[in-house]
C-alpha cells in the first residue's frame, strides 16, 4: 500500500515512538511503500530512496494514482498550497500537482507562488542557497531543520539527479576529480576515522556550503573545511565527487 505525504513535512522515526531518534523526513508530495503496522504506526519505505523508518499513521494519507503522478518539484523559498481558509507551508524539494492544484481532505488547495521558476533554469549551487542559515537538524530535509546529506539530497533531486540518504553512501555516486579540477556544484565529501561522516556542495572561489549548526558557507582547502568566522579547521577533506 501508498501512503503521501500532505502536510509540510513529517519525521521519520527510527522506532514506533516519538521518543525515538529521527532518521529521516518527508516532504509534501512525497510516498512511501507499507512495510508492516505497529498500533498507530506504520514501518514505511521511502519511495525516493528506499529508507526505512516509523511515521504515525494520522500523519500520512492512502495515495492514489492521482498523486503517486506528482512530479513538479518546488524550487523556491515560500511556496505555498493553499484555498480560502489555510495554506499548507512547502520547502523546496517537495512534490506538487503537475496542474498546480489538488483536493486535501475535501477543500481544493492551489499552488502559489509569483516567483516560480523550473528547476532546469537552476544548479547546485543557487539551490542550496534556498537553504542557507536553515538550523542543523538530524534527518531534517526541509527549510524548518536539514541535515548535510539531506541538503545534498534534495538539492540535487530538484534537479532530477536521485542520490541516496547518507553522505557515506552518497560517497559512492558520481566520479571522482582531484581538488584542483574541482567545480561549483561538485560534493565534497569528509572524514573522521576513516569513515564518511559530511557532506557539502561546493562552490565557486574555494568556498563550501554545507550544514553544520546550520547551513552556513565557509572555506573549502585542500585539507578540509575551515570555518569562515574563527578559522578553525573542522572537517577532514577525503574526496570530491562529481555527480
Amino acid at each position: 500500500m501508498q501512503f503521501i505525504c500532505t502536510q509540510s513535512w513529517v519525521p521519520v522515526r527510527s522506532e514506533a515512538s516519538s521518543a525515538s531518534e529521527m532518521v529521516s523526513s518527508l516532504l509534501f508530495g512525497e510516498t512511501c511503500s507499507l512495510i508492516e503496522e505497529k498500533g498507530e504506526w506504520i514501518n514505511v519505505s521511502c519511495n525516493h530512496d528506499e529508507y526505512k523508518g516509523w511515521i504515525p499513521l494520522s500523519y500520512l494519507r492512502p495515495a492514489s494514482v492521482i498523486f503517486t503522478e506528482w512530479i513538479r518539484k518546488v524550487a523556491v523559498h515560500g511556496a505555498v498550497m493553499q484555498n480560502s481558509t489555510g495554506r499548507i507551508d512547502l520547502s523546496p524539494g517537495s512534490i506538487i500537482p503537475n496542474d498546480l492544484e489538488c483536493n486535501l481532505s475535501g477543500s481544493d488547495f492551489r499552488y502559489s507562488d509569483a516567483r516560480a521558476f523550473e528547476p532546469e533554469n537552476a544548479d547546485a549551487a543557487g539551490l542550496s542557497m534556498l537553504f542557507l542559515h536553515t538550523p542543523y537538524l538530524w534527518g531534517g530535509r526541509s527549510v524548518w531543520g536539514i541535515d548535510c546529506s539531506g541538503l545534498v539530497q534534495v538539492v540535487f533531486g530538484i534537479l532530477d539527479k536521485k542520490l541516496p540518504r547518507d553522505a557515506s553512501q552518497q560517497a559512492n555516486e558520481g566520479n571522482k576529480v582531484s581538488y584542483s579540477e574541482k567545480k561549483s556544484g561538485d560534493l565534497a565529501f569528509f572524514e573522521k576515522d576513516g569513515k564518511i561522516t559530511h557532506v557539502g556542495i561546493v562552490l565557486s572561489d574555494n568556498h563550501i556550503i554545507h550544514a553544520s549548526g546550520k547551513v552556513r558557507i565557509d572555506f573549502l582547502t585542500e585539507a578540509g573545511i575551515k570555518n569562515s568566522e574563527t578559522g578553525q579547521n573542522t572537517h577532514a577533506l577525503s574526496c570530491i565527487k562529481r555527480v
